[in-house]
Order: C-alpha cells, then sequence, then structure tokens
C-alpha cells in the first residue's frame, strides 16, 4: 500500500496518559527502554512524537491502516512502535482525566478505543483487539491541549492499550496514538455490617416441685439412715403401769396438793369469821 508523505511539523498526540512515540521523545525517562531503543535504532523520529498521522483517511481508519500496524498507522519511520512487547513502558491510571496535547491546534473529533478483555502486549495489535468506548466532537482547547472525562469498560483489569485517533475537520489529516495503561481492578463493594448480637432469651425456671410427704413405716430404722420429715411426729406420754414417776413429777403432786389443802384451810377460817359476825 502507497502512502503519501507528509510535511514534517508537529501537531499533537497523548500525553497523559502518554503514548508510546512521547514515551520514546528526549527527555522522557522511558526513553531509555529496551522498546524505545529498539524503536529508534529502526529509524523512529523521536523528536516528531506528535506527527503519525495520514491524509484523506475521513473515517476509513480501518481501510487505510492495516493489521498489525496500528501504532505506526502503516508509516515506515515509525514501524518501530508496532513491534509486539509486554516491556512497553505502561500507566498506571489513577484517574479518568485524559489530556491529548496540540502542539497545533485544530478542529476535529476524537474516538477512543480500548483493548478487549484477554488482550496481550506480545501479539500485534489488530482492529478485532479494539472496542471504541467513547467519541467527543469539537472538544475546545484548554492550556494547550484537550482534556476529557473519559469512562472505560467496566470489565478492563490488568494491562491494556488505549489507541486514539483525532480526525481534523479543518484539515485533511488524520491522527493515531497507542497508550500502554495498567487499570487497576474496582474496589470490591463493602459486606453489609452484622447486626449485633442479641443475647440469648432468659431461660424459664422450672416449676417448684409439690414437697413430698414421707410416710411412716412400722419397721424403725437406724437413726444415721431415718430420713428427715416435715411433719413432727407425735411424742408417746409414758404410762404409770409401765414405768414409776419421776422425782420432778411427784415434787410438783406435791404441791399442788399442798396448794388445795391451803385454799381448803383458807375458805374454812372466812366461813368461820362470817358465823361469829
Amino acid at each position: 500500500m502507497l502512502l503519501c508523505e507528509v510535511p514534517a511539523h508537529a501537531h499533537g498526540a497523548p500525553t497523559d496518559p502518554a503514548s508510546r512515540a512521547y514515551l520514546c521523545s528526549p527527555g522522557q525517562p522511558t526513553a531509555s527502554s529496551s522498546p524505545c531503543r529498539g524503536a529508534i535504532a529502526a529509524g523512529l523520529p523521536s523528536t516528531e512524537w506528535d506527527n503519525i498521522r495520514l491524509p484523506n483517511v475521513a473515517g476509513r481508519d480501518a481501510a487505510r491502516v492495516p493489521d498489525g500496524k496500528l501504532c505506526s498507522a502503516g508509516i515506515a519511520k515509525y514501524a518501530g512502535l508496532d513491534v509486539p512487547s509486554a516491556q512497553w513502558p505502561a500507566t498506571k491510571l489513577k484517574s479518568t482525566a485524559f489530556t491529548y496535547r496540540a502542539t497545533i491546534p485544530h478542529q476535529g473529533s476524537f474516538r477512543f478505543y480500548a483493548t478487549r478483555p484477554g488482550y496481550s502486549p506480545a501479539q500485534p495489535l489488530r482492529w478485532a483487539d479494539l472496542e471504541q468506548f467513547l467519541t467527543v466532537p469539537s472538544p475546545p482547547l484548554v492550556n494547550g491541549g484537550y482534556e476529557f472525562k473519559v469512562q472505560l469498560p467496566k470489565d478492563r483489569t490488568g494491562r491494556h492499550l488505549i489507541y486514539t485517533v483525532w480526525q481534523n475537520s479543518d484539515t485533511p489529516d488524520t491522527y493515531y496514538s497507542c497508550t500502554d495503561v495498567e487499570i487497576a481492578a474496582a474496589p470490591a463493594p463493602q459486606a453489609a455490617a452484622a447486626p449485633p448480637a442479641t443475647a440469648p432469651p432468659a431461660a424459664v425456671p422450672p416449676a417448684a416441685a409439690a414437697p413430698v410427704t414421707t410416710q411412716p413405716t412400722t419397721k424403725s430404722a437406724p437413726p444415721s439412715t431415718l430420713a428427715k420429715s416435715s411433719t413432727p411426729r407425735p411424742v408417746p406420754v409414758a404410762s404409770s403401769a409401765e414405768q414409776p414417776p419421776s422425782t420432778a413429777t411427784r415434787i410438783g403432786l406435791s404441791a399442788i396438793v399442798a396448794a388445795l389443802g391451803g385454799l381448803t384451810a383458807l375458805g374454812a377460817i372466812m366461813l368461820w369469821r362470817r358465823r361469829i359476825l
């Protein structure tokens, strides 16, 4: 496929996250990486990191840019950017803000693509590996660049590539850029807090059992083995026929007899006095 030569003056490329060409430009610490050294050795004009463009594409990108040559747009001197390698410097995405630096501003629209799940940087990049996720027509120029708030597909994590197409409307040119990124996994949702533990219900005390009355038995047992009963037993009264009265009993009976005798004598004295009077 024959490609038209284009003037070697700059126009624009992604700088945040940065394109491969920008990371291989002079003054960038990543320019000493193995892929950048190989691309420069293959003829990459490192000072023209913002000039990967084709004229008169008019939206027919897949027809003009063949598979395996998307990063160079098929331009021979940029072919070193197409070399498959997992060693290309990748930007760890920390926000959804993208910046495309315009060294020469133009009117036009931007199309953003992301590699699909399963992408491998060690394989040549094809159009079938890309999914378009954003189109921005005619954004304003802010501080020398175009700024975007992007929303990447939610199922992309790990190593991926962002492919940017800038189609001018005030020139016949279209610009192409490859940007290697590391996409962090979305934070896992926090588990709902467990409800506070509740104390188990208090055990209901068992109903008090009715006291059991032990019925006396006719056969007596030894004192050490007799069960104590809550009902007092009647105390037997000794009869005179069985044993003589005790000394205390005899003294008590004598006192009673003496008292009765004294009362009889007193009554007799009082009766005698009444007769005299």
